[in-house]
């Protein structure tokens, strides 16, 4: 089974992903994870330096061409990891996906056919999760332990001011696109300002919905 978990920057992802990681060493289960910008193109690769130099403002490129960078690492992360795993029987759990890419491209001015159709390769998940907040709970969150990027905070679009600020109007856009792609993919969207453990158990639930139609348990068997 592949599932994902995607949402704006200060969700909760990784914490929910790390929760999943302990249930399934608790079943004996082996599970698969897979970050954004994962892949050993970003990793290994020019594209890793220039996507970081990116987020923090110091390279300049335009949202096309960092669309283009995200996709062949999505590519890569498929057909390195993703699916040779679903082929073993392997649960995979995505951390992020094309579903933000796409929701930034387009609170960035990118068309939506246009960004529909750069990810028609990629596969979908058996279990898609939107975790839904309030950007400027997020915008909280993150300045509690670190700084807002330039990218969060669409620096590179939006007029100049106040980094927080800037990330909660951007954010507020990248959301409401996050939440009309949930409609049009059938993923289900949590409260991610509820307790952790609250949204964790939602998720197992989903899972085991999944599974049960999959004829598994909890993971369930990839297609």
């Amino acid at each position: 089974m592949f599932i994902v978990l995607d949402g704006i920057d200060g969700c909760g992802k990784s914490t929910q992903v790390k929760l999943l990681i302990e249930l399934y060493k608790q079943l004996g289960k082996p599970l698969v994870t897979s970050k954004w910008k994962d892949s050993e193109y970003v990793e290994k690769l020019f594209i890793g330096d220039l996507l970081k130099r990116f987020q923090d403002g110091s390279a300049k490129i335009p949202p096309e061409a960092r669309t283009f960078l995200l996709a062949a690492d999505i590519s890569s992360r498929l057909e390195a990891s993703i699916k040779p795993a679903l082929k073993q029987g392997l649960t995979v759990v995505g951390d992020r996906y094309t579903y933000k890419v796409i929701a930034q491209g387009v609170a960035r001015g990118l068309n939506q056919e246009w960004l529909d159709g750069l990810f028609a390769f990629a596969l979908e998940p058996d279990v898609k999760i939107f975790l839904d907040i309030d950007p400027r709970v997020a915008a909280e969150r993150i300045v509690s332990y670190r700084e807002i990027s330039h990218f969060e905070a669409g620096m590179d679009v939006m007029p100049p001011g106040d980094r927080k600020a800037n990330f909660i109007a951007f954010q507020t856009k990248v959301r409401e696109n996050l939440v009309k792609l949930a409609g049009r993919v059938g993923a289900l969207v949590l409260d991610a300002s509820s307790p952790p453990q609250v949204q964790h158990q939602r998720i197992v639930d989903e899972l085991a919905k999944a599974g049960e139609r999959a004829g598994g348990s909890v993971g369930g068997q990839p297609r």
